[in-house]
């Protein structure tokens, strides 16, 4: 495999292991949104909210980037592994937890469950890049 070809290949993980952060750091607004009251939780909110639509984007982006890649490379556009699977799917519950989220403000019940779906998604993130993790050395 050329080193062009090996680059194009790694701009998802990397992109990825960006997002996952940024997820992760996204995550301890649970913890932080206690802390808070009034005003300065307001506008701490909207930037949560404001937040979450960009890291939305941002996951479509990279999946966009994983299926671009395999199908330059000649790998195919349909994944090959567990792993290329739950990615389409990880960015469809992302976006019902996004949705759940905006919704969250005129129901308490969309409120539990975004926190909910967000617990879960922490867990498939962990469980998903594990297995990205190991599909690397397969693709390289």
């Amino acid at each position: 495999m050329g080193t062009a070809n090996t680059i194009i290949l790694l701009l998802h993980p990397i992109t990825a292991a960006a997002i996952l952060g940024w997820m992760w750091w996204q995550y301890g607004w649970k913890k932080k949104s206690r802390e808070m009251k009034g005003v300065s939780r307001q506008e701490e909110l909207l930037r949560h909210e404001k937040i979450g639509e960009r890291i939305l984007q941002a996951a479509i982006i990279s999946v966009l980037i994983a299926f671009i890649a395999r199908y330059y490379t000649g790998m195919g556009l349909l994944p090959g592994s567990l792993h290329g699977f739950t990615g389409p799917i990880g960015i469809v519950l992302l976006y019902i937890m996004a949705r759940w989220g905006r919704n969250s403000r005129k129901d308490k019940l969309q409120k539990a469950k975004h926190g909910r779906a967000a617990d879960l998604l922490i867990a498939l993130m962990v469980f998903h890049s594990f297995l990205g993790f190991l599909y690397i050395f397969e693709v390289l």
